[in-house]
């Protein structure tokens, strides 16, 4: 789609393919960035919805109008980009679990109690968990594990994400963001996601240094009498 859109920039028809070549990237973007792919999103979003692509559909009859359509489109969009992505998560992850030992997980204690308490309101949770900037990759593997219906996880993901990028969008065309602000709000939300994994990788990197610490400490010599 973004191709032939490239033919009409030249035409009569030169917005028009402008808006369609510039989504179906951006479309085609949002729908790799998965956990097999995790490409960050908020700084497309944030593109797609900024002065600086342009993006407007009713600039002659309300600016506020043109506004609202161009959070809508774009948060759209990015939505039904990242719902794709998870899907082809629920795919892949579907397959993977049919092979070695991951199929046992079903039968561990803790799976068991997990899958109970996902059961209470699974539509609602996963919704929370793709509406918030923190990657809560373990709910969605859940829902994948539990055989989750495959059209709720994937409007439940719709639903989440639309709710995110609308705000992302919203700021961006009310603020007029430029480069720096969306390189900023980018780090900002890489920053957060490091510290949630930061205790983790501390914990492991000691424990690797106090292992290799053990194997090279060298042997006392004996002295034999």
């Amino acid at each position: 789609v973004a191709l032939v859109s490239l033919t009409g920039l030249d035409t009569e028809l030169n917005q028009f393919s402008k808006h369609t070549w510039l989504l179906a990237l951006y479309l085609f973007y949002m729908s790799l960035c998965c956990t097999f792919f995790p490409a960050p999103t908020a700084w497309i979003v944030l593109l797609m919805a900024s002065p600086m692509i342009g993006l407007s559909y009713f600039p002659a009859v309300n600016p506020y109008l043109n506004a609202v359509a161009t959070i809508i489109v774009v948060a759209a969009v990015g939505a039904l980009g990242t719902a794709l992505a998870n899907l082809n998560e629920y795919h892949v992850f579907t397959f993977l679990l049919r092979f070695g030992r991951a199929h046992r997980l079903r039968h561990t204690r803790l799976y068991k109690s997990a899958a109970r308490w996902f059961e209470v309101s699974p539509f609602v949770l996963m919704t929370v968990v793709s509406f918030l900037p923190i990657p809560v990759d373990l709910i969605r593997w859940l829902a994948i594990t539990h055989r989750y219906r495959r059209d709720h996880f994937f409007i439940a993901s719709f639903v989440g994400r639309f709710l995110r990028y609308a705000i992302l969008a919203a700021t961006a065309t009310c603020l007029r963001i430029s480069w720096y602000g969306i390189v900023f709000i980018q780090l900002t939300l890489l920053t957060i996601i490091l510290l949630r994994y930061l205790p983790r990788l501390t914990q492991r990197l000691k424990k690797n240094i106090l292992t290799d610490t053990n194997e090279t400490v060298p042997e006392q010599d004996t002295v034999s009498v």
